[in-house]
This record gives C-alpha cells, sequence and structure tokens, in this order.
C-alpha cells in the first residue's frame, strides 16, 4: 500500500524537472505565462536625438570650371546674395556653350529614335530597321530621355548659381567648409564651398509610430546636449516627417533649437524629453521576458498550449525599470511567456506551470 502511495506522489510531483522551463513527463516545456499590464496614462517619451544644420548649402557645377577668385574662407559669415566666388568669364562661357551643344544633339538624337519607335512596325516591315535594332528602340528612347534630362537640370543649375559669373550664397548662415583657392580648374560635381545656418539649430530624432499622437507642430519639448548635460532647453516641434522607416517603424521629428552665440554644433548628439499631451493605452511586459536576435526583440506567447515567437518594439518603462513598454507587437489578451522562453522553439508545446 504505502509503495502505491509514493508511485502516485512521484506521477504528480515528478512530471516535470526544475519549474520552468523544465521538461514534463510527455515531452512538453514547463512555461509561466501573464497579459501584459494595461494602463492609460501620458506617455513619458525619452530618446536619443542628433544636432543639424537647419539650412545647409553644397557649392558645386556639373562640369569642370576655372575659378578666378574665392571671396570667403572658413568661418565667415555671409548673406543671402553675396558673392562667394567669380568664375573665369571666357572660359565658363566655353563650357556653357559646350554643354548646351550636348544638349542640343541628344535633343536631336531623341526625335529621331522616336520617330523610329512609334513606326518601328512599319519600317521593320518595309525592311529599313533590322529586328535586334526595332526591339532596343523603347530602351534607347528612356536612356536619351534621362539624359537630356541631365543636362538640362545641368544648365539650369548653372544659370540659377551664376549671374554674370559671380556664384552667389544661396542661404545666410557661415562657410564651414571652402575647398578651392584662386586660379584652379574646379572638378565636376566636386564640393567647393559649404554654407550652413547656425540658428536655429534642428533637433532630429526618430519617434516610434506608436507615439505619433504624443507629437504636434508647434509643442514644445526639452533637449539636453552633450557638454551642457546640466541643463534643459525648449525647442518647439517644427518638423513631423510623413514617411515611416519601415524597418525601425520610426518617423523623423525635427525641432528648432535657438542658437544665437552658435554654441551647439551639427553632430552634436542629444536626448529629448517630453510627455504626451493626451493619454494613451500602454502595454507593459516584465523585462525578463523580452529575448534578443540580431538586435531584434522578440517574446513568445502561448496559443492552444504552443508558443509561438513574436517580434516586439519596445522602450524602458520610465517608472519600473523591471517592465518593459511594448509600442507594436502584443495585445493585452496575448498570454507572454515570462518564465522558461530561453528553452523554447517555434511552435514548442508547454504546460503552464503555477
Amino acid at each position: 500500500m504505502s509503495r502505491t502511495i509514493f508511485l502516485i506522489l512521484l506521477m504528480l510531483f515528478g512530471c516535470s524537472r526544475g519549474g520552468p522551463g523544465g521538461l514534463f513527463s510527455n515531452g512538453k516545456v514547463a512555461v509561466s505565462v501573464d497579459k501584459p499590464i494595461v494602463e492609460e496614462k501620458q506617455a513619458t517619451i525619452a530618446l536619443s536625438a542628433t544636432l543639424i544644420p537647419s539650412e545647409k548649402a553644397d557649392i558645386l557645377f556639373p562640369m569642370d570650371v576655372k575659378i578666378d577668385r574665392v571671396a570667403v574662407n572658413m568661418g565667415d559669415s555671409v548673406n543671402q546674395g553675396d558673392p562667394i566666388l567669380y568664375l573665369n568669364e571666357q572660359e565658363f562661357a566655353l563650357k556653357l556653350s559646350q554643354i548646351k551643344a550636348q544638349r542640343m544633339e541628344q535633343e536631336a538624337l531623341l526625335e529621331k529614335n522616336n520617330y523610329f519607335f512609334k513606326n518601328k512596325d512599319r519600317l521593320l516591315e518595309e525592311g529599313k530597321i533590322d529586328k535586334s535594332l526595332a526591339e532596343s528602340l523603347e530602351s534607347e528612347v528612356k536612356t536619351i530621355e534621362a539624359g537630356v534630362e541631365r543636362l538640362k537640370a545641368d544648365i539650369a543649375l548653372l544659370e540659377s548659381q551664376v549671374r554674370q559669373v559671380v556664384v552667389n550664397a544661396p542661404i545666410s548662415g557661415m562657410v564651414t567648409a571652402k575647398n578651392v583657392t584662386n586660379g584652379v580648374e574646379a572638378v565636376a560635381k566636386q564640393t567647393l564651398i559649404t554654407i550652413v545656418k547656425p540658428d536655429p539649430i534642428h533637433v532630429s530624432f526618430n519617434l516610434p509610430a506608436a507615439d505619433a499622437p504624443a507629437v504636434t507642430k508647434g509643442m514644445n519639448i526639452n533637449v539636453k546636449v552633450e557638454d551642457f548635460s546640466n541643463q534643459a532647453f525648449t525647442a518647439p516641434i517644427i518638423f513631423i516627417g510623413p514617411e515611416l522607416d519601415p524597418a525601425k517603424k520610426t518617423f523623423e521629428v525635427r525641432a528648432a533649437l535657438p542658437n544665437s552665440r552658435s554654441l551647439f554644433k551639427s553632430g552634436m548628439n542629444a536626448q529629448v524629453h517630453f510627455v504626451s499631451p493626451q493619454k494613451v493605452k500602454v502595454l507593459s511586459i516584465p523585462t525578463k521576458a523580452v529575448l534578443n536576435d540580431s538586435n531584434r526583440e522578440y517574446v513568445y506567447i502561448v496559443r492552444q498550449n504552443r508558443a509561438w515567437r513574436v517580434r516586439i518594439y519596445t522602450r524602458p518603462n520610465p517608472d519600473n525599470p523591471e517592465l518593459t513598454e511594448v509600442m507594436e507587437g502584443l495585445t493585452d489578451a496575448d498570454m507572454v511567456v515570462t518564465e522558461g522562453q530561453d528553452k523554447l522553439k517555434e511552435g514548442a508545446e508547454v504546460n503552464l506551470w503555477q
């Protein structure tokens, strides 16, 4: 009798090893699960940011040009319309006429190939073009069209930048790069001068899609800049990006930080802090439930006694470091594995450990 009782106890209490993560005698993994904690609150958002110029202009040309004189130096302040470069008038006129001649040649070639393309069936039947030419006409027309558009853009750029071979500053700001000297032949598409507008300087950060309701244009946010860590600055949001990064599930937001003394420099790191103006539903799970694979966070959820891997997007819970807020990937009805998940694989059968 006592032996029978012992066997029954063994079956009842020896069916798994080591609690969650152990195996039941039927091969199922023992796990603990819990539903996400649901809160309605004004989300506190803290994100990394980078300082970037509010405006930037690179001076370059689509063709080689001879520079007679450079009118600015590194660190100079310029106003929009100030002369910054003087080109060699004769050489510039020659180069501009050459590029216009190239455009005319390409336009004539485009007209001819368009005629062939529109009448290719008749011309092929009459034997005036062969089959290989007929088949290549469409791609040739597209290639030539693209070349003509590039030449038109190059000419428009030159004519917009140059007035009587004087290049004027397109924006007001500071000269931050100068890669040209008097009398040199400047190479095509090489940046010769860079002008940036330092005030205001923009604070750029990527906001998770789930927090889209938390920002509106014109609202103020707090900014802390590296090397100014003890100070918090106020900056209004001036840009909310219209496009979502599908990989990161974020979109760009910019705020304008006053910088009249040029204390802040482009490329500095910063932190932005703000509170959502309206309450949102926030899901939190134990931080220990979150797993990581190649910088991708995921959890296991249990459905029909099997474990399934789910990609999630998270941020720290500002009120409790043992919890992690889930911005995307879970619902409040999901049963999240909180213990034993390190022993799981996709589709594994589980028993719930109480």
